[in-house]
């Protein structure tokens, strides 16, 4: 169901059927709490992150998941670079974020997830001889206050440059408001919500309980999601925290 909504529509909302037992599901919100500011952020947005990437082979019958080693940066921190190939216009350049936890990435529950997602992904022949490279983001956004906005990059319709990107709903807490999330057109691309045209919104939800999803195919849509904001009735700060796992192509360049 969720391909063939894929294929048909260019996005589905949907809740994967995977099982995460309690020891992991503690190493995964002990990874959200673990991450470092978001260095790409500005300064009063409260964005924390981590990344890690890897391969997968199409063409064995087992999709075993292959990490990249992180490089070290001068001050022997591990970090793992992320590059969209301008499709972001807030960073066009690479960025390099600390990288995930072996930890985490160890674990079966994160293991299946990028298979489970990579099941629903469909690739050409020609793709399929060569390595599908797959990218993990742990994103945690929080506000403190209903004027201290949580805020995504980019902060418009957009799309990856990843054929397909996955958004997973890790936690988010009662006082969270805002964080919607919005699947346009691809004439929307690089538009404010203000500026998007009725017709140009194909669908608008919120990811609100554990593994709550949604996946694009980059190339037939854009998408956004409103900054999130602390809502003041209610006690703690307004937290969102999302896995995002994207897939591309690979191919060998002579």
């Amino acid at each position: 169901m969720i391909k063939s909504q894929l294929k048909e529509q260019g996005y589905c909302h949907f809740v994967p059927e995977i099982e995460c037992d309690p020891r992991e599901l503690r190493i995964l919100h002990q990874e959200f709490e673990r991450l470092e500011h978001d260095p790409y952020a500005p300064a009063e947005v409260k964005r924390f992150r981590r990344y890690g990437n890897g391969v997968i082979l199409p063409w064995t019958d087992e999709v075993g998941i292959h990490w990249i080693p992180p490089v070290e940066d001068d001050a022997g921190t591990p970090r793992s670079g992320y590059d969209q190939g301008g499709n972001n216009p807030e960073h066009p350049d690479i960025r390099y974020f600390h990288a995930l936890g072996d930890g985490v990435k160890s674990t079966d529950f994160l293991c299946d997830l990028v298979r489970d997602d990579f099941s629903h992904t469909f690739w050409s022949e020609t793709d399929r001889r060569s390595p599908i490279y797959f990218g993990v983001h742990f994103v945690k956004i929080r506000s403190g206050a209903a004027s201290d906005l949580g805020i995504s990059s980019p902060d418009c319709f957009h799309q990856d440059g990843e054929p397909f990107t996955f958004a997973h709903l890790v936690r988010r807490t009662q006082s969270t408001a805002g964080g919607v999330n919005y699947i346009g057109t691809v004439e929307a691309r690089g538009l404010p919500l203000e500026k998007v045209a009725e017709k140009q919104i194909i669908a608008s939800f919120e990811l609100s309980h554990f593994m709550e999803s949604f996946v694009v195919h980059d190339p037939r849509v854009s998408h956004y999601v409103t900054p999130i904001r602390r809502d003041e009735r209610l006690s703690g700060d307004g937290e969102r925290c999302v896995i995002l796992i994207d897939f591309s192509r690979m191919r060998q360049s002579l």
